[in-house]
């Protein structure tokens, strides 16, 4: 999303140029909006991970007599720094 953002904003980007905006300023405000992105995409995911899994997750793991419940959240964290390197070279 982030990379197709960029892409279709070409024409914003130029006039912000055209006005004065320097590249520098450019790429910083567009790490600003990955950092952004990363942010909401982390909280996101996070909270909604968590809340379906006790809702759908749990319920169903107890109906079924093999199969049991456990939560984890270090698949989530480990997801965030690769989302932060996305979230800052996308832009670049």
């Amino acid at each position: 999303a982030l990379l197709t953002s960029i892409l279709t904003r070409h024409q914003e980007f130029a006039i912000l140029q055209s006005i004065g905006m320097t590249n520098k300023q450019l790429k910083t405000m567009l790490v600003y909006e990955g950092l952004y992105y990363v942010l909401g995409t982390s909280i996101c995911s996070i909270l909604l991970g968590s809340l379906l899994s006790v809702l759908i997750a749990k319920p169903l793991s107890a109906q079924i007599w093999f199969m049991s419940y456990k939560f984890i959240i270090w698949p989530l964290i480990l997801v965030l720094p690769v989302l932060l390197v996305l979230g800052i070279c996308l832009p670049l």
